[in-house]
């Protein structure tokens, strides 16, 4: 201790000097090894949003043509909707365009529909019924989920309900003799 004293007195600027040499040189030993790195890094996150379309089998054209449906008569045509998306979605069945060429006895309150899933077009299975009651007055009607790729089956039945033998001429089922009708199916699907 008596040397650097000795030292500080004869030159306060050499022990100084030592002294910022010994610490430089000791903070780069440190620095030079002392201690670890290590970097890594995520480049070129992307996030795209799901998309929900479907497909029809029919689209534009119609499920059903009949001509000439007599009482007691019915006649079917089938559809088939998939989910071509690749996000799963709940589909609801809707009529629109309602339109009888007789508004006085609407040939669509006396017709009954029946609409059936008959499930995976590939591999039909029991049919289950998803409407029963006159075409006219359908509302909307609820189907499934279906998930990516999954596609349905739907059978729709159209049946003129024989009424009995007629009093008259315009009566009971005469009264529809040749009358129309024309509707729109529109198959909506909304996301989970």
């Amino acid at each position: 201790m008596q040397r650097i004293t000795a030292l500080w007195h004869d030159s306060p600027l050499k022990l100084v000097s030592a002294l910022f040499v010994l610490s430089l040189a000791a903070m780069m030993a440190v620095a030079s090894g002392a201690s670890f790195t290590s970097t890594s890094a995520n480049a070129g996150n992307i996030v795209t949003a799901g998309n929900l379309t479907h497909t029809n089998s029919k689209a534009p054209g119609a499920i059903l043509t009949v001509a000439g449906l007599r009482p007691g008569q019915s006649d079917s045509g089938t559809v088939d909707i998939t989910n071509t998306g690749d996000a799963p979605g709940t589909f609801t069945l809707t009529k629109s365009g309602l339109s009888n060429s007789d508004t006085g006895n609407p040939l669509g309150a006396k017709l009954d529909l029946v609409i059936e899933d008959l499930g995976d077009p590939a591999a039909p299975g029991t049919p289950v019924v998803k409407y029963s009651g006159k075409l006219g007055p359908m509302g909307a009607v609820a189907l499934s989920t279906y998930a990516s790729g999954e596609a349905h089956r739907y059978k729709f039945t159209v049946t003129f309900p024989d009424g009995g033998t007629p009093a008259g001429p315009n009566s009971g089922d005469n009264a529809y003799k040749g009358d129309n009708v024309t509707v729109n199916y529109n198959w909506d699907a909304i996301s989970n």
